[in-house]
């Protein structure tokens, strides 16, 4: 089993191909797993297992990292908040793994649509990460009262959409 993973992580190469047919020279990939591969979620795992404590929870599915913290103010959830990116940043970085500051994003939740309003100021090598009202995490919208109302709404437009295209298929009779 070790030989297969061995074979199949390493001397992976690529070259790209545009639409009019013109390649690149070919290209070593030095790190990483293949991407859709069965075998990538779980290597991923057992690569950060040790992922360090921290004062926020830690929840993970495949490469998606979300971190939760509760504090009594605003200030300590914010200092909480900063202090672990710090502590997960220099893990991945001794790792050789980067965050991806674009794909980042950080949000509030509170019953209080006031309390809920405020923004985070989150930072990452001294880049705020970006302010989202309602996040999507594992393809569920989160908004700031955890109402779920707009990932309903979202949710029901698409059925929607794909109950008419069903029906049109399907034609009126047979």
């Amino acid at each position: 089993m070790v030989k297969f993973i061995m074979e199949t992580l390493s001397n992976r190469s690529f070259i790209l191909q545009t639409s009019s047919g013109q390649c690149s020279r070919l290209r070593r990939l030095k790190n990483g797993v293949p991407q859709g591969s069965v075998l990538s979620p779980m290597l991923f795992n057992v690569y950060i297992h040790d992922l360090p404590d921290t004062a926020s929870r830690k929840y993970g599915y495949a490469d998606d990292l979300a971190i939760m913290l509760s504090r009594p103010t605003w200030k300590a959830m914010e200092e909480g908040l900063n202090k672990d990116m710090g502590t997960l940043v220099a893990y991945l970085r001794r790792w050789r793994l980067q965050l991806s500051v674009g794909k980042s994003v950080a949000a509030a939740y509170h019953l209080s649509t006031r309390e809920a309003r405020k923004e985070l100021e989150v930072r990452v090598d001294n880049k705020c990460l970006e302010v989202q009202q309602a996040p999507k995490y594992l393809g569920v919208r989160l908004d700031r009262t955890l109402s779920f109302k707009q990932h309903l709404e979202e949710v029901k437009a698409k059925v929607t959409s794909r109950v008419a295209l069903i029906r049109r298929l399907a034609g009126t009779t047979w």
